[in-house]
C-alpha cells in the first residue's frame, strides 16, 4: 500500500533528447507512443502527506525526465512532503538557467535531491553511446548545477566501453572538480550484447560497434547464464519442485520484497522497470497473459496506487506466477530476479 511504500520509481515520461543505442525506446522506435504525466497527476497519485523516508526515483527506460517541462515543480512538490528525489539523466537537455535552478532547490534541501549524470565518456567518446547527446551542452549542465547546488548532491555514473576506456580518468578527475561522487556502473544489457551505432547528422551518417568485454562485464554474466540454461530447461522438460524452488525462492522482487513501485510514463503501476520494459518486446506472450486480469487494471488514470495495488496480481498472483508451471508465468522474473537480483546493474563507487 501507499503507506508502506519506500521507494517509487516514476518514469514521467518517454521522450528523450538521445538515442542510446541498447535503450529500448531506440531498438522499438517503431512501436514507441510519447507520453509524459503532469505535476496534477503526481499530486493526484501522492496527495500532500508526509513522505519522509520514501525515495522517488526520476528515472526513464524509455525517456529521460528533465525534458518533462513539470519536472522542476515535481521535484519541489516531493521534496516539500518530505520525500527524497533522485534524477538519473544524460545531463544533454535544458537551459543554464534550467540547472542552477536545480541546483538551488538541492541547496534549500540538503540531503534530500540528488543527481545522477549518466555520461559515458568525456569530450572524445560520450556521444557515440549517449547518440545525439553534445559534450559541450552535457559539461554546461554539470557546471551550472555544481555552481548553485548543495555538496554531494550529484554522482557521476560511467559504463566503461572499448571505445570510451582511455577516458575513465580524465571524467574522473572532471568529476573530482565539480564537487561530483564517481562510479563506474556495469550492466547486464551492456556485458550480453554489441550495438551497431549510427553517428552524425540524422543519426545516419557513421556506423560503429559498441563492444564490452573482459574486465568491464557485470560480475555476475555467469550466473545469469546459469538462469538462462534453468529457463530453457523447464520449459523443454519438467523439472522436480526441489530444483524449481531453490530458484525461485532465491528471487528478490523490488516489489514484494523491497516495497518499490514503478509508475510508467503511460501511468500504468508495475512491480519494476522490467515488467514494463517488456511490454514493448512482449516476449513469451507476456501482454496476453496480463490481459487475463481485465482492461486497465494497472492504470493509475482512474485509479488510486492503493487500488492497483489492491488486485490479486499484486496480492497473490504475482508470487504465485514465479513457478515455471503457473499460467501466468513470466519468465523475465528469473532473469532479472532469481539468485539475488544477479542481473541487476552494479554500480562501484569510488567513495
Amino acid at each position: 500500500m501507499l503507506k508502506d511504500l519506500k521507494k517509487v520509481e516514476l518514469e514521467i515520461t518517454s521522450d528523450c533528447n538521445a538515442a542510446c543505442p541498447g535503450c529500448s525506446r531506440t531498438l522499438n522506435i517503431d512501436k514507441l507512443v510519447v507520453n509524459s504525466f503532469s505535476l496534477q497527476d503526481l499530486q493526484r497519485l501522492f496527495p500532500v502527506d508526509d513522505y519522509s523516508g520514501v525515495k522517488f526515483k526520476f528515472c526513464g527506460v524509455l525517456g529521460d525526465p528533465i525534458v518533462n517541462p513539470d519536472c522542476l515543480e515535481m521535484t519541489r512538490y516531493l521534496i516539500s512532503c518530505g520525500g527524497y528525489v533522485q534524477y538519473s539523466t544524460n545531463g544533454g537537455y535544458n537551459t543554464v538557467e534550467w540547472w542552477e535552478e536545480l541546483g538551488r532547490i538541492s541547496a534549500e534541501n540538503p540531503g534530500r535531491l540528488h543527481i545522477h549524470f549518466c555520461v559515458d565518456g568525456h569530450k572524445e567518446t560520450n556521444h557515440i553511446y549517449r547518440v545525439n547527446t553534445k559534450w559541450n551542452v552535457v559539461k554546461r549542465n554539470m557546471e551550472a548545477f555544481a555552481k548553485t547546488a548543495a555538496s554531494d548532491s550529484a554522482g557521476w555514473i560511467y559504463i566503461v566501453f572499448d571505445h570510451n576506456e582511455h577516458e575513465l580518468e580524465t571524467a574522473r578527475k572532471h568529476a573530482e572538480s565539480l564537487g561530483f561522487n564517481f562510479g563506474i556502473r556495469t550492466g547486464m544489457r551492456n556485458s550480453e550484447d554489441d550495438w551497431l551505432v549510427k553517428l552524425g547528422k540524422k543519426n545516419k551518417k557513421i556506423e560503429k560497434t559498441i563492444t564490452t568485454t573482459g574486465k568491464k562485464q557485470h560480475s555476475k554474466v555467469d550466473v545469469v547464464k546459469e538462469l538462462d540454461n534453468f529457463i530453457e530447461e523447464y520449459q523443454r522438460t519438467r523439472l522436480d519442485e526441489e530444483k524449481i524452488s531453490t530458484v525461485t525462492n532465491s528471487i528478490i522482487c523490488k516489489y514484494i520484497h523491497e516495497g518499490e513501485i514503478f509508475i510508467a510514463n503511460d501511468l500504468t503501476l508495475w512491480p519494476c522497470c522490467f515488467l514494463w520494459d517488456n511490454t514493448l518486446y512482449n516476449n513469451d506472450k507476456m501482454l496476453e497473459k496480463l490481459a487475463t486480469q481485465g482492461n486497465e487494471w494497472n492504470s493509475l488514470k482512474d485509479k488510486s496506487i492503493d487500488e492497483v495495488l489492491e488486485h490479486p496480481w499484486y496480492k497473490k498472483l504475482l508470487v504465485e506466477s514465479w513457478h515455471p508451471y503457473n499460467d501466468l508465468h513470466l519468465p523475465g522474473c528469473i532473469k532479472t530476479c532469481a539468485k539475488n537480483k544477479a542481473y541487476h546493474n552494479e554500480i562501484k563507487k569510488d567513495k
